[in-house]
């Protein structure tokens, strides 16, 4: 019940309009109460007693009360709905805020496609809570209770069998609901599953394709969707089992009241027209009940989605900006490591103590192996993360004091695999600058190495270049991507092997772009090429988290056996064997 709680903030912003919603619908549930006992009052108050001049008017009531009650019940639903899909909207934009918002260790934990899934699937399960079964749980439980107290009102012995079924409800509901709940929640994980595949089958479609996995795929995707339906099915047959018992307690308990009702007036302690009315408000309490019964076996399933949904309203980003913190001060760009210690497992720490020291406008190359914490410095810089103990500065600011935005404002990335968004080439380069002027946009791609691009395509920067960026080459959309740090101005300027999966010419390209970029600002390039190693002001080499030396490219190679030396050898061999191949991305 807590994680319900948790939606009470959305239930609030559009109380005004619920309340106006219930108040009708409170209408509408009188006017269909009201039925029964004008038919109660029809046989006992004017046809017994022969008072005819009384029955254009009771008859009149009788037909009118339905048409009231639906107009009521038509406006109000929509009332109703309209609040229920802003609360929607509300709740996934604040989804979306938090899960942008939160560090990338959550993001490491839970993949993109659980994410979505959680999105959609799960609040549209709210959504159907909110705008459907929220209103009919309340006109239920209003005819409910007053049918039950007309029941008692009009025959205390009747009422003892409908107490009866209705604790029959009860033990039926109970055996039912573990079991929805647990198939549900299995049910969600799967999803999350499927929704994850999919996602990544879909993103490296070509690569399904180069290596032929089309029917692997495609085996592997029903065996995932068959196992979740097989999840589903189970959830869906407990609520059918549920609704199933309910029904054959409520027949079973009509019967009763019916023959026992009929005896009541063969003695003469009931009338024709309690009879009519007692079994009218008996299923008028027996179907709620039903349907109260049904509901909250959805509502089990309901529940695994809503409590999805708050886990994620409810996470706390662990890297965020300290209240009242001070905006970072552009400065010259000099970057400090200050006996930096940071670990991403507990207990398994990366950096023990890292020192290191990087000059305004200068180029860093970061060196070594696979896992030796190259990428980690330049995450650590953007404070992606948070050290564990120690501090980095930049012109001398501690940069978790500073307000978090005008830190990241201050960096441009450009990665080995580029991110390019499904919008227009001139949205992708603009993304850090989202009105940026037209003729500064053009600068920086030009500035790229773009113009031919540009020239080339059928609507210029207004050319839609798909999802992924799938109709650019590799090439492409990495200059794709120095445009777009070009735009931002960066102070520093950070490249995770932004030439390492490009063929000669394209590389090419882009160093000469890279150069325009470069020129003063400081950088630091994750780099696996020689030719942009050794063009660095300085390199520093890494292993095993640990910075093992520092210097230029002549300076090191000077050191006998050292590991610079002997990472230089090992690419210049990796070049020579090397055979320069043409990476093709658009169609042809």
């Amino acid at each position: 019940m807590d994680v319900f709680k948790r939606l009470f903030p959305y239930l609030k912003r559009h109380g005004k309009r619920l309340l106006a919603g219930l108040l009708g619908m409170s209408l509408f549930t009188g006017l269909t109460l009201a039925q029964p006992l004008l038919m109660r009052y029809l046989f006992n108050d004017v046809v017994e007693v022969n008072r005819w001049e009384l029955l254009p008017v009771v008859v009149l009531l009788i037909a009118a009360a339905p048409f009231i009650a639906s107009a009521f019940q038509f406006l109000n639903q929509r009332i109703i709905m309209r609040a229920g899909y802003g609360m929607i909207s509300d709740i996934r934009l604040d989804m979306y805020e938090k899960i942008l918002a939160l560090s990338m260790k959550f993001h490491q934990d839970h993949s993109s496609g659980v994410l979505v899934n959680r999105m959609m699937d799960d609040v549209n399960m709210i959504q159907r809570l909110i705008t459907g079964d929220t209103v009919t749980l309340f006109i239920d439980v209003i005819i409910f209770g007053v049918a039950m107290g007309v029941v008692f009102a009009i025959a205390p012995v009747l009422s003892a069998v409908l107490l009866t079924t209705l604790i029959l409800y009860v033990l039926a509901y109970r055996g039912f609901a573990s079991r929805i709940r647990n198939r549900s929640t299995s049910y969600r994980r799967m999803q999350d599953t499927i929704s994850e595949r999919l996602q990544e089958t879909i993103a490296g479609v070509r690569h399904v394709r180069i290596y032929n996995r089309e029917l692997l795929e495609n085996t592997s995707f029903v065996a995932r969707t068959e196992q979740s339906l097989e999840h589903a099915l189970h959830s869906r047959l407990g609520s059918v089992g549920l609704s199933t018992a309910c029904t054959f307690i409520a027949g079973f308990g009509s019967a009763a009241v019916m023959i026992i009702g009929l005896q009541q007036v063969l003695q003469g302690r009931l009338q024709y027209g309690d009879v009519f009315a007692v079994n009218t408000f008996v299923w008028m309490a027996l179907n709620p009940a039903i349907r109260i019964t049904n509901m909250a076996g959805q509502l089990t399933e309901t529940f695994v989605s809503v409590r999805r949904v708050v886990e994620v309203l409810d996470e706390t980003p662990t890297v965020t900006s300290n209240s009242g913190a001070p905006t970072l001060v552009r400065g010259e760009g000099s970057v400090e490591f200050d006996n930096v210690y940071f670990s991403y497992v507990p207990d398994t720490p990366l950096y023990r103590g890292l020192n290191l020291q990087v000059a305004s406008g200068s180029t860093v190359a970061l060196v070594g192996h696979t896992g030796c914490g190259k990428t980690t410095l330049t995450t650590l810089l953007m404070r992606h993360w948070d050290v564990d103990s120690g501090a980095i500065r930049i012109d001398g600011q501690d940069i978790s004091t500073v307000e978090l935005r005008s830190l990241r404002r201050i960096f441009g990335v450009v990665l080995q695999d580029p991110v390019v968004f499904d919008g227009t080439l001139g949205e992708n380069i603009a993304y850090g600058w989202h009105d940026a002027p037209e003729v500064l946009i053009n600068d920086a791609a030009q500035a790229a190495e773009l113009g031919d691009l540009v020239s080339r395509l059928p609507e210029g920067y207004d050319t839609i270049v798909g999802t992924h960026g799938i109709k650019l080459s590799v090439g492409e959309k990495q200059r794709v991507s120095i445009a777009r740090a070009i735009l931002k101005d960066p102070l520093i300027l950070i490249m995770d092997e932004a030439t390492s999966s490009l063929d000669s010419e394209s590389e090419a390209l882009i160093q000469r772009a890279l150069e325009r970029v470069l020129e003063g600002r400081t950088s630091f390039v994750v780099a696996h090429r020689l030719s942009t190693i050794t063009k660095a002001d300085a390199i520093v080499v890494m292993d095993a988290g640990a910075i093992v030396e520092t210097g230029t490219h002549n300076e090191l190679l000077t050191i006998p056996n050292g590991h610079y030396r002997q990472l230089y050898e090992e690419l210049r061999g990796q070049a020579k064997e090397t055979t320069p191949t043409h990476t093709s991305g658009g169609p042809s």
